[in-house]
């Protein structure tokens, strides 16, 4: 029991380093590169939380930490109801997965359902191809590509390590 609670530790202290890597931290309330109010480590503002804090507010550490907790553990419950569908749980897979549904939503699969529908027929290369390219053939990439080409690449390679690429 200790071990497997000191292993729990160990993925969820790698977890949120990766995250925070890949998000950043602003201390400060901003529009995102879609125009969304956004502030801490990633998190997209309600409009709740937006009349507290308008576009330009200083954010404490307290705010940021609990915005940064209650994300990433939704991230985590949406990930780890995915792999069990997935019938995935390699620790690489879950951070990487982790990381999709922080950056795009706990329903992700929905933006990209051909992807989502791959992955779960185990047609890891085709769902790698739906992930990276609008158009293969053309070698056109997808704006979630264009957009954040590390973050689509962590997805990408965690797929691949699934099928030893």
């Amino acid at each position: 029991m200790l071990f497997k609670m000191m292993t729990a530790s160990i993925f969820k202290k790698d977890l949120y380093k990766h995250i925070e890597l890949r998000e950043g931290c602003k201390k400060e309330v901003y529009l995102d590169t879609l125009g969304k109010p956004t502030g801490g480590i990633g998190h997209l503002l309600t409009k709740k939380e937006l009349k507290l804090y308008p576009v330009g507010s200083e954010l404490s550490d307290k705010v940021i930490n609990e915005w940064y907790q209650e994300d990433i553990e939704e991230a985590l419950d949406a990930c780890n109801s995915q792999c069990t569908l997935l019938g995935l749980y390699e620790k690489e897979f879950k951070i990487a997965l982790t990381s999709v549904n922080f950056q795009l939503g706990t329903k992700w699969y929905r933006k990209f359902p051909k992807a989502w529908h791959n992955l779960c027929h185990k047609k890891y290369q085709e769902a790698i191809d739906e992930i990276m390219y609008y158009d293969k053939e053309k070698q056109e990439y997808s704006l979630w590509y264009k957009q954040t080409p590390v973050r689509v690449l962590d997805f990408v390679n965690a797929i691949k390590d699934i099928i030893g690429e």
